[in-house]
C-alpha cells in the first residue's frame, strides 16, 4: 500500500513538471487511478511496467466491451465512459501491421534501412499516450516523423510527418514507387493538397469546397470505411485502407459503387456529365456501339500526385502504352479544358488525341 502511495505520488509530479494537456491519458479523470491504469509493478518483460505488451495493452481500453469492463471491474477505468473499439479495426482485411514485426523500441527510427528487419507499427508509432495533439492553430503531434526535406523530427508538426515515417525510403536504400517524399514534393506539377495548401479555385466537380489556402491529411482519405466507427487509418475492408470502394482495374464497368472512393468529392452527375473535362463520360464509360469498355479513373488520374501533368494526369502504365507513331507517352495542356495526349489505349493510337 505504501508503494502504491509512493509510485502515485511520483507519478503526479510528473504530470505537474511536463504540463500534460488537459484529456491527455496521464490526466484523464476517466483513469480512476491516474498513472497507475496503465502502469502497474515491475510488468511485462521489456515493457515500461505496463501489464501487457504491445496492442494487447492498448486493447484492455480501446478493445472489446468485454475488456473495457474488465478494466472497469479493476477500478481502473471510469464506468461512465463507452470507448471505441479500435481492436476490431485490425481484424479487417486492410489494415496497419500491428501483429508484425518485432515491436516497437524508443530508440529506432522508422523505416528500417536493412530488410532483414520486419516493418511494423505499432499503436505508440503513431500515437503518443501522454500526450495528444494540441487545439490550438498549431498543432503538432509529440510523436517522431521525418520533414518533407528528409529531416528526422522528434515532434511532427503535420500529420503526414508522422506517415513520412514509414512510407518512404529510408536513406535511399531501397527505391520504390511508394516514396511519399517523391508523391508529395513540392515541386511536383500537380498533387491532393498535402504538404502544400490548395493554390486553385473550386474544381467543378468538387462536392466538398477546398478552394486556396485549404490542406487535406492523409487520413482523410485513409480511413475507416464505415463512417460511424472510429476515424484513423486503423482498418478499412478497402484496398489502400480507403474510406470507399475504388476499382483501378485498365477494364472496369462504372458504377457508384466502383468509384466510391473517387465520388465521395467529386460528384459523379458532374463527371458524367463531362463538366470538367469533355470526354469524361466516354472513358469511364466507354463505348459500347465501338465495342470500347470502360476504364478506371486510375488510368489517366494518380491518386496522390502528378510529377509532371496538370489535374493529377499520370497514365496506368499497366493500361496506357506508348503512342506507335511518336513513341511517347505524354499529356500536354494547352489551355482551360483543353489538352492533347500521345499515347495507345484499347488498341487506338493518339498521335494525338486533341479536346
Amino acid at each position: 500500500m505504501i508503494m502504491k502511495k509512493i509510485f502515485l505520488s511520483i507519478a503526479l509530479l510528473l504530470v505537474l513538471l511536463f504540463q500534460v494537456e488537459t484529456n491527455s491519458h496521464v490526466n484523464s479523470p476517466n483513469l480512476l487511478e491516474g498513472c497507475g491504469s496503465c502502469h502497474v509493478g515491475h510488468g511485462k518483460t521489456s515493457e515500461p511496467m505496463l501489464a501487457h505488451s504491445e496492442e494487447e495493452f492498448c486493447y484492455q481500453c480501446h478493445g472489446t466491451e468485454l475488456k473495457q469492463n474488465e478494466m472497469k471491474a479493476a477500478g481502473k477505468l471510469s464506468t461512465s465512459i463507452q470507448l471505441t473499439n479500435i481492436e476490431t479495426e485490425f481484424q479487417k482485411t486492410y489494415r496497419h501491421p500491428v501483429v508484425d514485426g518485432f515491436g516497437h523500441s524508443p530508440k529506432e527510427q522508422l523505416p528500417y534501412a536493412s530488410s532483414s528487419e520486419i516493418n511494423h507499427a505499432e499503436c505508440v508509432d503513431c500515437h503518443n499516450p501522454h500526450q495528444r495533439a494540441q487545439s490550438s492553430s498549431q498543432k503538432y503531434f509529440e510523436v517522431s516523423g521525418y520533414s518533407l526535406s528528409g529531416q528526422y523530427l522528434e515532434s511532427s508538426v503535420n500529420e503526414y510527418e508522422v506517415c513520412f515515417k514509414c512510407h518512404v525510403d529510408r536513406n535511399a536504400v531501397v527505391t520504390t514507387s511508394d516514396n511519399a517524399f517523391k508523391q508529395f514534393s513540392l515541386i511536383n506539377m500537380s498533387q491532393h493538397p498535402v504538404t502544400k495548401a490548395s493554390t486553385s479555385g473550386k474544381s467543378t466537380s468538387l462536392t466538398k469546397s477546398l478552394g486556396p489556402g485549404n490542406i487535406m491529411k492523409c487520413s482523410d482519405c485513409h480511413t475507416n470505411d464505415n463512417p460511424d466507427g472510429p476515424k484513423g487509418p486503423h482498418g478499412s475492408k478497402h484496398r489502400f485502407l480507403l474510406s470507399g470502394n475504388y476499382d483501378i482495374e485498365a477494364v472496369n464497368d462504372e458504377s457508384p459503387y466502383a468509384y466510391e472512393f473517387c465520388y465521395s468529392c467529386h460528384d459523379r452527375r458532374s463527371i458524367l456529365s463531362n463538366e470538367s473535362f469533355p470526354l469524361h463520360k466516354e472513358h469511364i464509360i466507354g463505348d459500347p456501339l465501338k465495342g470500347i469498355p470502360g476504364t478506371s479513373c486510375f488510368t489517366c488520374h494518380a491518386s496522390h500526385s502528378s510529377q509532371r501533368n496538370n489535374h493529377l494526369i499520370a497514365f496506368n502504365k499497366e493500361a496506357v502504352k506508348r503512342d506507335p507513331v511518336t513513341n511517347i507517352t505524354q499529356y500536354n495542356s494547352t489551355g482551360l479544358n483543353s489538352g492533347s495526349c500521345y499515347l495507345s489505349c484499347h488498341n487506338h493510337a493518339h498521335s494525338p488525341a486533341q479536346y
